[in-house]
């Protein structure tokens, strides 16, 4: 695939670098003007239109790519017999499915005969010769379009089966049923078999992306979590329509456990003064320990363990309790004794009425206190989760604690002491938390908490991206303009990638004197890449006929016209739904191509560095690295917890050489190879 056509492209890398360091301006814009007319070649190839001839007179000259021509034309025509006969003279001439296949001088089209021979097959009826054919072209060079057909004959050929083909059956590995989780997402793992070829697979709506029907599916997916237990579900759909449904369900466990005091009374020992304490520890998912001033207390386990003890009380010192559960959440109560004894002893004050009878009752109007861990000049945070940590007292018992609208999991008592973990946004995140009594009167305190992304993790220092408009042959412009506008959006809601203004673009147009047609243009294209500092382009192609719409990206590094990545959408369904549908996969398969990977600097030499990154990771050579190291790190003031620590930025470079389990990544010239240390992280661009 390419290869040929890439070596001459990916060799100017080592010329172009020599330019900026010894060879003279003359040469350096030479080799740009190669660069740029390589990928005028490159950036916007046919999908297989020459010129069309009827005959073997004109234009028409008996070359392969001839012959691929007019059958594509003979196929929109419905003329299928004289459109088999011309592939399968071009296929005698080429015998090989690519994409950029060269046809004269350094002219590349997409040539897919085996592809369009198979479709044929399948429109006039022959099955059998039709699966063959797709099968071989998606040996060759996988695309959509293959896909989508192989999957309509082979649905054909499955109906002419048994019909009691069975449905789909899903075995989700991860996560296991009833399990108890505290993180803001979970791995689900497993496989989906059909004897009917699994066609569609998702999980919680969320689609597992995959072009061709497969005997087996395996899944492997981040799914994030809510706030309460949930229902994990893989549905499978067969290529006959067949569904089936598995579902795992987990509980969500975000909060420590719930210390409640219940009473707090004075009594005499012979050691001194001493005071009893009688409430209760609750979790929802169980509790695992119990250290009452640093001694472990013990008790036989579950949700809940009731407290009576006796503690010494000891002058300007607190009682410590922590309790926690078992999946590690934490809640610290700490009870100043003599404070809280005094607090404990004051009853509410009794009101004299005359009903039916004389009687006594309390009056309570006043709301429960909340105190708070933490200061209104917390510093900025650089975690993805806080634990709003604190205590709520009432006079006569605490009922009800929410953090953000939602209950916290404890007794009721005249203490309550909490801790929730709530997940953060990017920005200002308000947290409110609401205390109510028995009375119904309540009582809130509120902070705000100001989430920042560590600075080499930020979306501005991730690979950027200018998406061209589309090009190509669209029956309708307005089909174009909404599949360019969904792209668009996909990977906005991505966020993979740092995309660069539309009006940016337009504004660079206006300056060079270029209009958005002149893009189509390949020169143009990647030089107006260059002036508005974008890493790659994204070059679509897009080509609808009467009943589908085939649509080819194409990411090109700026600095070589490389072609680093081609992915195709398909679709038979031009509705807005299905659209938008397809654009999704696009994008996805696009961001897929370019992960987003973590790791270390495990070794040094020369300009390069070693990194644990490897290709299982699916990290390709040319992809760009940045290389950093953590900064202080920020805690808490008064509990003591990590907040996170910001980056320090060290460089940039790029895999040179990408093996299974290491890489090496070239650094930039601005890189000074001394000041990089070992065990320093590295993230792909």
């Amino acid at each position: 695939m390419e290869v040929l056509a890439y070596e001459t492209v990916i060799g100017l890398r080592s010329s172009s670098c020599l330019c900026g360091s010894g060879l003279s301006g003359v040469a350096t814009m030479m080799t740009r003007a190669i660069v740029i007319a390589l990928a005028a070649l490159l950036v916007f190839p046919d999908f297989g239109r020459i010129a069309s001839a009827a005959d073997d007179s004109g234009t028409f000259r008996g070359k392969w790519w001839n012959y691929y021509d007019r059958a594509l034309a003979g196929e929109e025509r419905k003329e299928l017999n004289a459109a088999v006969k011309d592939l399968a003279k071009a296929i005698s001439m080429r015998d090989r499915d690519q994409r950029m296949a060269r046809t004269y001088g350094m002219h590349f089209i997409d040539y897919f005969p085996h592809r369009e021979i198979g479709i044929a097959y399948f429109e006039m009826g022959d099955l059998n010769k039709a699966q063959a054919e797709l099968e071989l072209s998606m040996i060759q060079e996988e695309s959509a379009k293959a896909a989508y057909y192989l999957n309509a004959v082979r649905r054909e050929l499955l109906k002419k089966q048994d019909s009691g083909l069975p449905a789909p059956i899903i075995s989700i590995l991860t996560p296991s049923a009833e399990s108890a989780l505290s993180g803001l997402s979970v791995r689900v793992t497993g496989t989906a078999t059909g004897a009917a070829l699994v066609a569609r697979l998702q999980i919680n709506g969320i689609p597992v992306r995959f072009d061709l029907a497969k005997q087996e599916i395996r899944f492997d997916q981040e799914i994030p979590l809510g706030e309460d237990a949930e229902e994990i579900v893989v549905t499978a759909e067969d290529l006959l329509g067949k569904q089936s449904r598995q579902k795992v369900r987990v509980g969500i466990d975000r909060e420590g456990p719930a210390i409640t005091i219940a009473t707090l009374t004075r009594v005499s020992g012979a050691t001194g003064h001493r005071a009893k304490i009688v409430g209760e520890v609750e979790d929802r998912t169980g509790i695992n320990r119990i250290m009452i001033n640093g001694r472990e207390l013990n008790f036989k386990g579950g949700r809940q363990v009731s407290l009576d003890m006796t503690v010494d009380v000891t002058s300007g010192e607190k009682a410590e309790i922590k309790a926690y559960d078992i999946l590690g959440n934490e809640t610290v109560a700490e009870l100043d004794l003599e404070k809280e004894l005094t607090a404990f002893s004051i009853l509410p004050k009794p009101v004299l009425v005359a009903a039916n009878g004389p009687g006594i009752f309390t009056s309570d109007h006043e709301p429960p206190g909340i105190t708070l861990k933490d200061m209104a000049d917390l510093p900025a945070v650089y975690v993805d989760r806080y634990q709003v940590d604190g205590e709520v007292f009432d006079g006569t018992r605490v009922d009800r604690v929410t953090v953000n609208g939602l209950d916290v999991i404890a007794g009721k008592g005249k203490k309550v002491f909490f801790s929730k973990v709530v997940k953060l946004s990017v920005g200002k995140n308000r947290m409110l938390v609401e205390a109510f009594d028995k009375s119904g009167n309540r009582s809130q305190a509120e902070f705000t908490i100001h989430r920042v992304i560590p600075a080499a993790l930020q979306i501005g220092s991730r690979m950027s991206m200018s998406l061209l408009p589309f090009d190509g042959k669209a029956k309708s412009q307005d089909i174009a303009r909404l599949a360019d506008d969904f792209l668009m959006g996909s990977f906005v809601d991505q966020k993979r990638f740092m995309l660069i203004e539309r009006e940016k673009l337009k504004q660079i147009l206006l300056e060079q004197q270029l209009s958005l047609e002149k893009l189509a243009d390949p020169a143009h294209s990647v030089r107006v890449g260059k002036l508005i500092a974008a890493d790659a382009i994204l070059a679509t192609t897009v080509r609808e006929d009467q009943k589908s719409l085939e649509v080819v990206s194409r990411v090109i590094n700026t600095e070589t016209a490389e072609v680093m990545a081609v992915k195709d959408v398909y679709t038979e369904n031009k509705s807005p739904v299905a659209l938008k549908e397809a654009m999704d996969g696009l994008a996805a398969k696009i961001a897929g191509g370019f992960p987003l990977a973590e790791g270390m600097v495990i070794g040094r030499e020369k300009k390069e560095i070693l990194s644990d990154i490897g290709s299982i990771t699916k990290v390709r050579k040319d992809m760009g690295a940045i290389i950093y190291r953590k900064g202080k790190e920020i805690r808490h003031p008064v509990t003591g917890r990590s907040l996170g620590a910001d980056t320090i930025k060290l460089g940039e470079g790029w895999f040179a050489d990408v093996q299974r389990e290491f890489s090496k990544v070239r650094l930039s010239k601005r890189v000074r190879l001394q000041e990089i240390a070992m065990k320093d992280l590295l993230i792909t661009r």
